[in-house]
């Protein structure tokens, strides 16, 4: 091999010009047209004066809630549906303005939260601190503010409001509405129409259409309401506070004792993990539980190595892994956001095991494995030999694509136009290789044997003159709407059931 690489250098037919380094294509640092904005930084992923709204979502105790946040220093409390924007400012003798106007901001997303570093000119010397976390055992959130550097008196000031239940198209996840997320969420006067406020000392309640939100403020604070139609500007919308509003929103203001960390937190009553009456002295314990549970997740599996990138993303792997199961369905999510709705197949079902939540597994596996279709196959579902596909003719009302009686015939395990008992099955055995339960592998046996039949009676495809035992990928796998999606045998739904027939006989 060596001797005919040289022949070639010396031949000229491998020669290089030594400009060609500078012409060289690829994914390379100035040639990309969207260059990495992130950096890794331990587990962190790290940005400075970050452009972004709202495209960094913290899960919610494995519920439909959420908080969206971004680069900036603004929050959108989904319930589901929009519950409220959140937004901070600043306010001293120089002036006043929002955070996420703020000179300098360096945003840290630590998987499960999000805290950032903000510095101006009118905190002197000081760095506002903020963080924000979904509280543990309850729906909602908890933000600490903390000034360090200044003895100058900060005000820190907050305005919350605009809950309408708008949901969006895809729960407004990033890329499926019609505009940018950090256009879609942002705040608009007509949203508070019909919200309602009620405040007591330093706390609140915010009655509308998606649900109840209540607050808890730092001590000391002062609550007011202010017209929605000046929320652009934190100068206009301080100086429209009055006892009547058509479009109200909530302002808060507390002075900001340095070194000293305050406290808010938002929360959606009346759902599972409802606490007693909460206080303000509570809320420092509230956030130490909220980052507890959020260290535990992120830290469920941990990587060293040369890359910084996947030691990093091996903790937001973690994080998103767990948002996508919801404990009051005992299922995992198509998605945390866009698609939350429990799903048998595809990618879901593994993060249970990745994460040594074996219990979560099989309570998903058990939401459909009792409900294989069991009854006898009608005579015009059989096949024409043992070796031979069902000859059914595909259904004209879908254009040919599937045919929803031989999909859902006997050993089906779901009403999905999927074939979502292939990626389920090989869930099943690599919880199996897991945990090494005997006897749940014997109570699902006869779910194995009904899937494999129902397999090799749909999908098997022989293939050439030596009948090869192909299979057709019906939609197996996710992504595969478009992939050797066509009725011919294809390489990867063969190779789920070449494992699938191995893995069948070692149980045996």
């Amino acid at each position: 091999m060596k001797s005919l690489l040289g022949m070639l250098l010396l031949a000229g037919v491998l020669s290089v010009p030594v400009a060609a380094s500078a012409q060289t294509k690829g994914n390379f640092l100035g040639q990309t047209e969207r260059p990495l904005r992130y950096r890794p930084v331990g587990t962190d992923f790290v940005i400075e004066n970050g452009a972004e709204f709202f495209n960094r979502p913290l899960y919610g105790n494995n519920t439909p809630f959420r908080v969206d946040g971004g680069d900036k220093p603004e929050f959108l409390v989904y319930l589901p549906g929009r519950g409220g924007n959140l937004r901070f400012g600043i306010k001293t003798a120089a002036g006043l303005k929002w955070l996420h106007d703020a000179r300098k901001i360096t945003t840290l997303y630590r998987p499960g939260s999000l805290l950032y570093e903000i510095q101006d000119s009118l905190l002197g010397d000081g760095t506002l601190h903020l963080t924000a976390l979904t509280l543990s055992g309850a729906q909602g959130l908890v933000v600490r503010a903390e000034l360090r550097g200044t003895s100058a008196p900060v005000e820190l000031v907050w305005a919350y409001g605009g809950a309408n239940g708008t949901r969006g198209a895809r729960n407004g996840d990033i890329g499926t509405e019609r505009i940018p997320i950090s256009q879609y969420f942002q705040f608009k006067p007509e949203f508070a129409q019909d919200n309602r406020f009620a405040f007591t000392g330093n706390t609140f309640t915010l009655q509308s259409k998606p649900g109840t939100v209540a607050g808890i403020t730092p001590t000391g604070a002062k609550l007011a309401i202010a017209d929605a139609n000046r929320w652009a500007s934190l100068g206009d919308l301080l100086a429209s506070v009055g006892p009547v509003q058509a479009l109200p929103v909530l302002v808060g203001q507390v002075a900001m004792p340095s070194n000293q960390p305050l406290f808010l937190s938002l929360e959606r009553p009346g759902e599972e993990g409802k606490r007693a009456a909460l206080r303000a002295d509570d809320l420092p314990a509230l956030f130490d539980a909220a980052e507890k549970r959020r260290s535990t997740i992120a830290a469920r599996i941990t990587v060293e190595t040369p890359d910084p990138f996947i030691n990093a993303a091996v903790a937001a792997l973690c994080v998103a892994a767990d948002g996508v199961w919801d404990e009051k369905q005992g299922a995992f999510m198509h998605g945390a956001v866009a698609w939350r709705s429990k799903l048998l197949g595809w990618r879901g079902p593994y993060a249970g095991d990745a994460l040594g939540q074996h219990d979560h597994t099989r309570r998903h596996l058990l939401n459909w494995f009792p409900q294989q279709v069991v009854e006898p196959i009608a005579p015009s579902l059989t096949s024409d030999g043992p070796a031979e596909p069902a000859r059914v003719p595909q259904d004209t009302s879908v254009n040919l694509a599937r045919n929803e009686p031989v999909l859902h015939s006997h050993g089906a395990l779901t009403k999905s136009h999927y074939d979502m008992n292939l990626p389920a099955i090989d869930a099943l055995f690599r919880h199996l290789l897991w945990t090494g339960d005997i006897a749940f592998a014997r109570e699902q046996w006869p779910i194995i044997e009904r899937h494999l039949a129902w397999e090799r009676r749909l999908f098997r495809r022989p293939f050439g003159v030596d009948k090869l035992p192909l299979y057709e990928a019906y939609a197996a796998i996710w992504a595969s709407d478009d992939l050797q999606y066509h009725g011919g045998g294809v390489t990867h739904a063969s190779a789920y059931n070449y494992y699938h027939n191995k893995m069948a006989a070692r149980i045996a």
